[in-house]
């Protein structure tokens, strides 16, 4: 057999694991912190908002974020978010800055499996020379959809696919905006 065919062997066995919650300790609740890694790919697109059909540069990037977050709500979780980007394409160049007042809403609290809908505004320093940004410090706002398995104890599993927003929000120049469909993957561990 292929090695891909164990993974999806591997994977499609995890998924009929009950990985349901316990009476005790719901996976996600009110006061339980997260902390957590992903790195991801993106490349720019025209159809990101703000900024549909602006983005015309042909940019590509490697994505590593670490995050820190707490649940204000059972479904509600307020987090902070790291930005290193390492652009490989047009040119080599980097990004760094950070997201501070992020917001992660959960559809579930009561299983290991649960879709969620991301916001996370911030500020970027970028070395990036792209006709669609014309400074060195701008704005930057991703929202996206993803999952996450969350489990009772060690790390658990997110996937999420983002736009990227990176402009200097009319502060300067021509707001034009680079938008940049990424995908993220990560591993994240909750502290009750």
């Amino acid at each position: 057999m292929r090695s891909g065919a164990w993974v999806v062997l591997a994977l499609a066995g995890l998924a009929m694991v009950p990985w349901g919650a316990t009476a005790e300790e719901p996976p996600l609740a009110a006061g339980y912190w997260s902390r957590g890694l992903s790195t991801g790919w993106g490349h720019s697109w025209r159809f990101g908002v703000p900024g549909w059909n602006k983005t015309r540069s042909d940019v590509g990037m490697v994505v590593f974020h670490p995050k820190l977050g707490r649940f204000v709500t059972d479904h509600l979780e307020l987090f902070g978010e790291g930005t290193l980007f390492v652009y490989h394409r047009a040119a080599v160049s980097i990004g760094a800055g950070v997201t501070g007042f992020d917001g992660r809403y959960h559809f579930w609290t009561d299983r290991r499996w649960t879709p969620y809908l991301s916001l996370a505004p911030g500020l970027l320093w970028t070395t990036l020379d792209a006709r669609e940004i014309d400074r060195t410090f701008n704005f930057q706002l991703h929202y996206g959809l993803g999952i996450r398995m969350v489990l009772p104890c060690g790390p658990g599993l997110m996937l999420e696919l983002r736009n990227h927003h990176l402009s200097n929000g009319g502060t300067a120049g021509e707001n034009l905006g680079l938008n940049m469909a990424t995908a993220v993957v990560g591993m994240q561990w909750m502290l009750r």
